[in-house]
């Protein structure tokens, strides 16, 4: 009858543990490949809970096993269960929020809900907060033609995410900021009402790691300026609109106040949005 791998006691996993530590190259060698294809199969369920796999879950376990309060654990198992468990519920957290583990383990108990992904909603055209004539603030002289400009919604985000992108955005965070704020917006049926949501709810700015400065110029740009004067003008009516309507990217990007307010906004900008 074969014995059973040292490391299913604590005192074989923490002998083990404190071996590779001295000889961090041994991670390569059968017994260690062995332990990580035990913890993929031990936390799998723990992983599918969470929308991840017994892979994931078996890296999470490596970052627990290599850290020095493992090896010195009473419970070394118990440790490396936890950590496991907190990276998925992390991880799982980041998907839901747009934004990176770290981040969202920050964000883990706050009352902050997962961002919608706003290329799974429905078509621009068909949602209210989208309709050019619907809305209290618009200029009521819009044109039919231009109505019928709308394009859909996967076209005209992806319009708007490369325009920020071409401002110095990072893909991700790019998208990540256009979900929020297309998702509240859909909520609010409103740009006014979703403008003044975010503007003073910190889960924008808070977890794409901007300033309040910042995310209230992102949303001038998107929305529009909120301002009643400024309604009839390219200012007020906001960037999403302007792709609704038919302009296109290249003549957006070549609007100086619009890329100008993206560039100082910029998550990689942080002096600026304070200047």
């Amino acid at each position: 009858m074969t014995a059973p791998p040292r490391f299913m006691h604590a005192s074989g996993l923490r002998r083990i543990l404190i071996e590779l530590h001295r000889c961090p190259d041994g991670w390569s060698g059968p017994e260690a490949q062995e332990l990580l294809g035990y913890c993929a199969e031990r936390y799998r369920a723990l992983a599918r809970k969470y929308g991840q796999s017994g892979e994931d879950a078996a890296t999470a376990a490596y970052e627990a096993l290599t850290a020095p309060a493992t090896r010195w654990a009473r419970d070394p198992w118990g440790v490396v269960t936890t950590a496991v468990q907190r990276t998925l519920q992390a991880e799982h957290r980041a998907h839901g929020l747009l934004c990176g583990a770290e981040r969202a383990r920050h964000l883990m108990h706050a009352p902050v809900h997962d961002v919608t992904r706003f290329a799974d909603n429905l078509l621009l055209e068909q949602h209210p907060a989208f309709q050019v004539a619907s809305i209290e603030d618009e200029d009521t002289t819009v044109t039919s033609d231009m109505t019928a400009g709308f394009v859909p919604t996967g076209e005209a985000l992806a319009d708007a995410v490369r325009i920020f992108i071409a401002c110095g955005w990072p893909a991700d965070v790019a998208r990540g900021a256009l979900d929020l704020i297309c998702s509240r917006l859909m909520e609010a049926g409103q740009r006014r009402r979703a403008f003044e949501y975010l503007r003073r709810h910190p889960e924008g700015w808070g977890h794409l790691d901007l300033s309040q400065e910042q995310w209230t110029r992102v949303l001038t740009v998107v929305l529009g300026a909120p301002h009643p004067d400024l309604a009839a003008t390219d200012l007020g009516r906001g960037l999403l609109w302007r792709l609704l309507v038919g302009q296109r990217r290249e003549e957006i990007s070549s609007d100086q106040a619009v890329t100008t307010a993206l560039a100082t906004s910029a998550p990689l900008c942080l002096g600026a949005g304070h200047a």
